[in-house]
């Protein structure tokens, strides 16, 4: 059975909350951290996140950072040590959106 999750961030609320160290520790991984050059990246990694937690169906789990995202050299995102799925992250305008499919 597939299992979809999605989420959809608006990217101010997440340029307001990586200023805090303690939000940047709890949500991102150092590969994660050093991946994010601009605010979309950042919205768009969280909003990736959730979207997985909700296509597991078990709520988010914190710290979320457990979760890890990482990219392939041609620069597609996956989900580390979890094969049985797919994202798709995209953003525009003034939000960040995620796609996760779970099989």
């Amino acid at each position: 059975m597939y299992k979809v999750g999605t989420d959809i961030v608006k990217i101010s609320r997440i340029e307001k909350s990586i200023k805090s160290d303690s939000f940047l520790r709890e949500v991102y991984t150092e590969a994660e951290l050093n991946h994010c050059k601009t605010i979309e990246n950042y919205a768009g990694l969280f909003a990736a996140k959730e979207a997985y937690f909700k296509a597991l169906g078990t709520g988010i789990k914190r710290p979320i950072r457990k979760v890890e995202i990482l990219y392939t050299d041609k620069g597609k995102p996956y989900i580390a040590n979890d094969e049985s799925c797919d994202l798709s992250i995209s953003h525009d305008g003034e939000y960040a959106i995620a796609v996760v499919v779970k099989w």
